[in-house]
């Protein structure tokens, strides 16, 4: 998990997602907005999981795949995950990977 700095408060989440660049893929949607430093955002809805034991796990798991690939390119800006009920079906292996080629895939083109 990020620390509460590094995380949208409700104002810049509502900015962001107005204003942010839109990129759809099969199982999430992600929106960015260049920034000097981190801050992010991960939305589960109750679409994704009925359970909100399984819909904080999801949370937890994209921070964590987030943390590491911050760390990786210094700064990811701001970015929202939205994760779509597809995302459910996938092992976790496979959807730390995907979370991981979505985002560079993103980076690289903004």
């Amino acid at each position: 998990m990020f620390k509460k700095t590094n995380r949208l408060t409700k104002v810049e989440f509502d900015e962001f997602y107005k204003t942010g660049l839109k990129k759809h893929f099969p199982h999430l949607t992600i929106i960015t907005k260049p920034l000097q430093k981190t801050k992010t955002s991960v939305v589960v809805g109750k679409k994704v999981a009925k359970s909100a034991v399984r819909r904080n796990t999801l949370r937890r798991r994209v921070y964590a795949t987030l943390k590491r690939v911050d760390t990786d390119n210094k700064s990811l800006g701001g970015i929202i995950i939205i994760l779509k009920p597809s995302y459910n079906s996938l092992t976790r292996k496979a959807a730390e990977e995907f979370l991981k080629q979505s985002i560079a895939q993103v980076l690289k083109g903004a």
